[in-house]
């Protein structure tokens, strides 16, 4: 699955003259926590958090004078000076796979999506990851359970005994997986649409798999 699918497109972006009072706005009024910066050609050159706006404002312990002199100060001041330029970015081909490495590598909430020339054409953040994912794995649908078994024959054909096995007895299988452990045996994921998953964990364990429970 590709970002493309799940990015915001042609998301609001600022110029590094922008004063922070003015980014602040636009987070709050628009319940955003990253905001690009681009030049006059749309290319990004930096990114503006709501965590670089607050550490921006005068702490509540300073004295009513001083926090009155940060603040003034804070008003006329271009994001520029708090934008991070070392960002993190994806380009519009990178897949749901490529944005979850580069957030956890780079321990960022959002990624500016680019073309090859830099210029910011959406934004995909890690809210938009969480929803892509649970449509992948079909979480929420209705009627749909998630059902774990062990995979003891360490053979290579046990994901097609089961997808026959589901077929056999009328059962949707929507996903199916399997995940590789370093110690014990592999363990078998499938999403399917039944209201009867009693029956479905009979078929199973009459097959000879061993549910899999926490």
């Amino acid at each position: 699955m590709f970002i493309a699918d799940y990015m915001t497109a042609n998301p609001l972006t600022i110029t590094a003259d922008t004063l922070i009072p003015e980014a602040r706005r636009l987070l709050d009024d628009n319940h955003f926590r990253h905001l690009p910066v681009v030049d006059k050609q749309v290319r990004l050159i930096g990114v503006v958090t709501d965590r670089d706006l607050r550490s921006a404002y005068p702490s509540s312990l300073l004295d009513e004078k001083r926090r009155r002199e940060v603040l003034a100060l804070v008003e006329r001041t271009p994001v520029e000076t708090i934008m991070s330029t070392n960002c993190s970015c994806v380009s519009i081909e990178a897949t749901l796979d490529d944005a979850l490495l580069v957030f956890d590598r780079d321990k960022v909430g959002a990624l500016p999506v680019v073309t090859e020339d830099d210029v910011v054409i959406g934004i995909f953040s890690m809210r938009d990851l969480t929803a892509a994912y649970k449509k992948l794995f079909g979480a929420y649908e209705i009627g749909s359970s998630l059902i774990a078994v062990l995979d003891e024959t360490k053979n290579h054909n046990s994901l097609s005994r089961i997808a026959s096995l589901l077929e056999e007895n009328d059962v949707q299988c929507t996903r199916l997986i399997k995940i590789g452990q370093r110690n014990g045996f592999d363990r078998i994921y499938m999403r399917v649409s039944s209201f009867k998953v009693g029956s479905v964990y009979k078929h199973l364990q009459d097959s000879g798999f061993t549910l899999l429970k926490p």
